[in-house]
């Protein structure tokens, strides 16, 4: 009988795309907003008049933020914080990227250790049974995360001697030179592959949260800074007296805003 062809070895699976880089546009907007709400607390520190004018106007949604020095200190800490938010995402960025390398060694490992005990399976059963081999899952491919998992799966439970609470059970299967030690490392090898798609998930998840708290957190700073630059409309629309002041707040000097 001639020899087998080896099998071709199966390609590394695909792994999971990042969230990718911050958006640099939300990032330059963010340091304008920031920028006109340190120009406006000078203009109302400086001008009690203009303090006095705006104090009605409000600079949130539901129109319960007064605008004033204190406040606009406090939108210049909003500004800060979501700063901070985008420096989660980028490490929750950076961790997923170390944990999809660590992924593909982990992957390896685990084809790896079902491939050998297909090659011991083969050695017994090729020739006295070789209908048995379907067990081991061999012919069957290993590309993707649910098939190395699948094939995982079967051939520990064919091999194992403990069940899931550690007590000693009667193996279904024995296969040449594979004692319990390798019995061990199959369930290592195996289990870190399992780890490493949890981890994986879990690193993914928290990047994906932090570019999330990011993205609203910018979102709120640039609606107040708004409906500040609004309330300045109202109470310094333009013209030539107020040319000056609209210009340091990052608003149109010759029209009103739109």
């Amino acid at each position: 009988m001639a020899d087998p062809i080896p099998p071709t070895p199966a390609p590394e699976p695909k792994k999971r795309r990042s969230p990718g880089p911050l958006d640099s546009r939300l990032l330059e907007q963010l340091q304008k907003d920031e920028d006109i709400a340190r120009a406006a607390v000078d203009e109302v520190n400086r001008d009690p008049a203009l303090a006095s004018a705006l104090g009605p106007h409000f600079l949130d949604r539901d129109n319960t933020i007064a605008i004033t020095a204190a406040n606009l200190q406090e939108l210049i800490q909003q500004a800060g914080d979501a700063r901070a938010a985008g420096a989660d995402a980028t490490s929750g960025s950076a961790d997923f990227h170390s944990v999809t390398g660590d992924e593909s060694d982990e992957t390896k490992k685990a084809i790896a250790a079902i491939r050998n005990v297909q090659t011991r399976a083969k050695a017994k059963y090729e020739e006295s049974d070789p209908a048995r081999l379907g067990a081991y899952y061999i012919g069957q491919p290993l590309r993707s995360r649910a098939q190395i998992t699948q094939a995982g799966a079967a051939v520990y439970d064919l091999l194992r001697t403990k069940d899931a609470g550690g007590a000693t059970i009667t193996p279904q299967d024995t296969l040449p030179g594979f004692d319990q030690a390798k019995i061990d490392q199959l369930k290592t090898d195996l289990g870190s592959y399992s780890g490493i798609q949890t981890a994986q998930s879990g690193a993914q998840s928290d990047a994906s949260g932090a570019r999330q708290s990011f993205e609203e957190a910018c979102a709120q700073v640039t609606r107040r800074r708004r409906k500040l630059q609004l309330a300045v409309d109202a109470e310094r629309p333009f013209g030539p007296d107020n040319a000056a002041l609209r210009r340091r707040l990052g608003m149109p000097v010759d029209k009103g805003m739109s």
